[in-house]
């Protein structure tokens, strides 16, 4: 769309400034480094998070995609920060005007009130209580300033950099970093469409509705108070499910509440359009009403059965050291565009080797127990890492939405410590990985509504 001049200017201006503020901060490292200190990756990593927004997604794009960035890298940018200081409420206030008041109604009319202190404040966006004009409580998410602006030009850099870097050394072009830009801006960008997001909330309602999930709750979208900038949605209370003590005021078996969490992620892996992919401890809770609920729909993620199940079999072969057997499933996980020319016997000699070392490197791994410990999640991850770095020699190369799948156990792991330390989720009895259920698995074949799995 053609931009008039005075929304040209500003748009020219706030690119020069974001530019501007990029060499900045960039320049501040360069001058640590030139001081003598190290250039790793815990300095880069606080580099992205001085620089905000765009950075602060990429470090957790590279938290999450270990097939495609070293180790130390990946390892540094787990903890990556989303946390920023909180806007004045006078820009939400604006933002609301302008998103809202529509049809001749005011924000005194639509709402009786909106706290002004924020509940959250992350890069992309701001999140304020308000309670509408019929008495419901929601929550706004409120997009701040600037956010698409700010992304653009940030990952326009980076794919000329990357370009520039690729023609002076040819060696760079394996990495083929100028199409991981471009999956980056594409994933950033839809988190900016709080429209996409909303339809992420429907599509998970109905897969509750369909599978008859009373346990499990996402929040409802306030339709006519939602648009590409704000998303507003019915306020759920409750506790946070990493503490147990506050979570036996709602229910009587916190092991149970877990199991129930994982059957339904399980489940909506393979009957929903998408699996909520970012479901740590700020965006799961137990409800005062006993019902869990799933919050934060921003960052989904996609998987085929087959690859799923695929998972399942490498993830049952590590347990039961069947090498042989975890490098078949890694084949057949579809992380290769080339599946017949991998040398089966070969990788599984790799991973045999890869695991004896790891389990030299920590006794963990060989005390016979359920990953239910802190270092045994450690461990779990690090194990990731070598699992990768050993397919990408045989040319096997890990789909993104298998490391957001990854990434989420590992959040699921940590839960357990908390709620269900004897719990093992490959192996308890109250887990059904797989939708066993003759009722949902008759409605996946048989309910045009239902979404369908992904092709």
């Amino acid at each position: 769309m053609k931009l008039h001049r005075p929304h040209l200017l500003k748009h020219t201006l706030n690119v020069a400034n974001r530019v501007r503020q990029t060499a900045s901060v960039a320049g501040l490292s360069l001058l640590r480094v030139a001081q003598g200190e190290k250039p790793d990756a815990m300095l880069l990593k606080e580099t992205f998070e001085q620089l905000g927004t765009t950075y602060i997604k990429i470090g957790q794009f590279i938290a999450s995609t270990p097939s495609l960035f070293p180790r130390q890298y990946v390892m540094a940018f787990q903890d990556c920060l989303d946390q920023t200081t909180p806007l004045p409420f006078s820009y939400i206030k604006k933002v609301l005007q302008e998103e809202l008041e529509i049809n001749g109604k005011t924000l005194d009319e639509l709402f009786l009130t909106i706290d002004e202190t924020p509940l959250a404040s992350a890069s992309i966006a701001q999140v304020h209580a308000a309670t509408l004009s019929n008495g419901e409580e929601v929550v706004l998410k409120v997009q701040k300033p600037n956010v698409k602006t700010i992304m653009q030009t940030d990952l326009g850099v980076l794919h000329a950099v990357t370009k520039v870097l690729e023609k002076l050394m040819p060696s760079m072009r394996f990495a083929s970093l100028a199409p991981i830009i471009d999956e980056i801006r594409l994933r950033m960008l839809a988190e900016t469409d709080f429209i996409a997001e909303a339809q992420n909330i429907r599509d998970f309602q109905q897969f509750l509705t369909v599978s008859n999930n009373t346990r499990v709750v996402a929040p409802k979208v306030i339709e006519r108070l939602t648009t590409k900038r704000v998303l507003t949605m019915s306020r759920l209370h409750g506790v946070s499910m990493i503490d147990e003590a506050a979570m036996r005021q709602y229910c009587s078996d916190p092991a149970q509440v877990m199991a129930d969490t994982l059957n339904t992620w399980f489940a909506s892996l393979m009957l929903c359009n998408s699996f909520h992919a970012d479901l740590h401890a700020g965006n799961l809770m137990l409800l005062n009403d006993g019902r869990i609920g799933f919050l934060d729909f921003g960052i989904v993620g996609t998987l085929k059965a087959e690859s799923w199940r695929a998972c399942l079999a490498m993830m049952q072969a590590l347990q039961d050291g069947d090498y042989r057997a975890m490098a078949q499933a890694m084949v057949d996980m579809e992380m290769t565009h080339d599946k017949d020319n991998v040398d089966v016997d070969a990788l599984a000699s790799d991973v045999a080797k890869m695991m004896q070392v790891v389990a030299a490197d920590d006794k963990v791994l060989t005390s016979g127990k359920p990953f239910n410990t802190k270092e045994q999640a450690d461990e779990l991850n690090k194990m990731m890492l070598e699992i990768v770095e050993v397919g990408k020699r045989h040319g096997i190369h890990f789909p993104r939405d298998f490391a957001l799948l990854a990434k989420q156990m590992l959040y699921f792991d940590r839960f357990l410590q908390v709620l269900a330390p004897d719990m093992d989720m490959f192996s308890d009895n109250r887990i059904q990985i797989l939708a066993q259920d003759n009722t949902l698995a008759d409605a996946a074949s048989q309910n045009k509504d239902l979404p369908k799995l992904v092709s």
